[in-house]
């Protein structure tokens, strides 16, 4: 798929989602600046752990509950090509015709701006295959402007906030996604404060259908 004059754009998918058969889909956005595909923190990478600040736990325990996985990469051609740009290109590459209809999407930080860009360029798949959007820490301007959507994404969407109390207390919100504290009140550590959370929710969203094993390098042209 070519996109306007960019160069490849480089994204994670499993064997499944590029070959659109995987009934159920996990998509990955992290947020805007240094963090590449797979990253959710270069500084907690570097100074904690791989496994605290990268989206591999997330992707072995989306996998264990039986979803394939999309691993976006927005941040690779910022010169030639924008995080929402990205995230739409590889959206109509892997879930637009495919076979899924049940997408969660987890995004950290500037990933909320993403994923409210993508409810507006794929609505019906917002409407009615999107099921649950979680948020760490979420950047956004707004949401889509579009009420019918605006209200399904308040209904499905959660947003795990920096603060000091336990994770999963509610935390007043003014932009009807609903938010939670992710347990820490630090934003880089929301995505890994927030993963048991995160994933308890989705266990209970449905049984696994099948089980994907490798992730594999993909391109958009």
């Amino acid at each position: 798929m070519k996109i306007a004059e960019s160069k490849l754009s480089f994204f994670f998918a499993n064997h499944k989602v590029i070959q659109k058969v995987a009934p159920k889909i996990l998509v990955l956005i992290h947020g805007n600046g240094a963090v590449r595909a797979r990253q959710w923190s270069r500084k907690i990478i570097l100074n904690s752990s791989l496994e605290k600040g990268s989206q591999l736990p997330f992707i072995k325990m989306a996998n264990d509950q039986g979803y394939g996985a999309i691993v976006t990469n927005g941040n690779q051609e910022l010169q030639r090509m924008s995080p929402e740009d990205h995230a739409s290109a590889v959206w109509e590459k892997l879930i637009t015709g495919s076979c899924c209809d049940h997408v969660i999407i987890i995004a950290h930080s500037y990933g909320g701006q993403v994923t409210m860009n993508l409810a507006r360029c794929f609505p019906g798949d917002f409407l009615h295959r999107v099921k649950a959007v979680y948020l760490a820490d979420s950047v956004r301007y707004g949401m889509t402007g579009i009420p019918l959507l605006d209200q399904r994404l308040c209904s499905i969407s959660l947003n795990y906030v920096t603060s000091d109390r336990d994770c999963d207390t509610p935390i007043e919100f003014e932009d009807g996604i609903k938010s939670i504290s992710s347990g820490t009140t630090s934003h880089e550590w929301t995505s890994w404060y927030s993963l048991p959370s995160i994933f308890e929710n989705i266990r209970t969203l449905g049984s696994s259908a099948f089980r994907c094993k490798k992730i594999c390098p993909g391109t958009i042209l």
